[in-house]
């Protein structure tokens, strides 16, 4: 229930489902990098990888069967990606030597779920690409296309340098995938603008701010338990310092400490009157997220006080 109000990156790990994997990739799938990279510098094409558990991803199957295997989406990905499988299935009986080789591409990669649709270029740079398994072909093939595009800004920026060589940059920095299996390249991506921006003219001076800032608070509060004297001194402080765009998770991270540390009803309609607070502050979704886990759990203050009581360690 506490986690509940945390910011979390979902990775779409689908339940295991029944089901015969096929012996080999798809049709017109590679299963070799090194050649899906070299037929894609010969034919002028990026390659899109599909991290996928083919006999256990229900989200893999979702999108192998609505989107990768759909002859619309096939037509589009034929004529400007090179198609690359990276498997890693439960069923004993798949070629260990594939296993370990998809093991250490993901592992490369930091594929932090399933499945992952990576676009790279033939030098393995990642573009682009999508996490989520629920996605239509028209809403794929939007974000594919933003893959493609960074592409070509990239191709553009290699000719560039200076300010000049930030705002290209830029342009492909605006519409990367802000997801877990991303972060590593958008992270390099970002230090990159800001190394060739020092005036701050992109404005991306202030991004790295905030996320520097985020990553300090986190380091902070780690030695600490939630329901800690220090926690609650510590999160006061960091809201104090907080830089406008960090302000809404430190306030939910004072709504949880403010649950873990809850004695009375008075505790409880206090710590809802702290999410009232920060619920408009927060993304669309964050605040739905938030707004049915208020409207939930604190429809009776006495209940959710002796739960999260009982959730306590003794």
């Amino acid at each position: 229930m506490i986690d509940a109000v945390k910011h979390i990156y979902t990775a779409l790990l689908g339940c295991a489902v029944t089901m015969v994997a096929p012996a080999h990739a798809a049709e017109g799938w590679l299963t070799d990098l090194p050649a899906a990279m070299q037929k894609a510098l010969k034919e002028n094409k990026l390659v899109l990888i599909d991290f996928t558990g083919s006999d256990w991803c229900s989200a893999c199957i979702q999108l192998r069967r609505n989107v990768l295997d759909n002859p619309d989406f096939r037509v589009y990905a034929d004529e400007r990606f090179v198609l690359m499988e990276v498997d890693l299935p439960q069923r004993k009986d798949f070629d260990p030597v594939l296993r370990a080789r998809n093991e250490a591409i993901a592992a490369h990669y930091g594929i932090a779920g399933y499945p992952t649709i990576l676009i790279v270029n033939p030098q393995g740079g990642v573009l682009g690409g999508f996490q989520e398994g629920d996605k239509s072909v028209k809403e794929a093939i939007a974000l594919l296309d933003n893959a493609c595009m960074a592409d070509a800004l990239f191709r553009k920026a290699a000719m560039q340098s200076g300010v000049e060589r930030a705002k290209t940059l830029y342009e492909a920095y605006l519409n990367y995938p802000d997801s877990k299996s991303f972060a590593v390249p958008y992270e390099a991506l970002r230090n990159e603008i800001v190394r060739c921006d020092p005036q701050n003219v992109t404005g991306i001076h202030d991004a790295a701010a905030v996320i520097a800032q985020s990553k300090l608070f986190l380091s902070q509060r780690a030695p600490y338990a939630i329901n800690s004297p220090e926690m609650g001194k510590l999160l006061e402080q960091q809201l104090r310092d907080a830089l406008p765009a960090n302000r809404p998770s430190v306030m939910l991270e004072r709504c949880q400490y403010a649950m873990a540390t809850a004695e009375t009803v008075d505790d409880i309609l206090t710590t809802q009157k702290m999410f009232e607070e920060v619920i408009p502050l927060l993304p669309e979704d964050k605040a739905a997220e938030n707004r049915h886990f208020t409207d939930t759990y604190f429809r009776d203050p006495a209940a959710l006080l002796n739960m999260l009581k009982a959730s306590r360690p003794r």
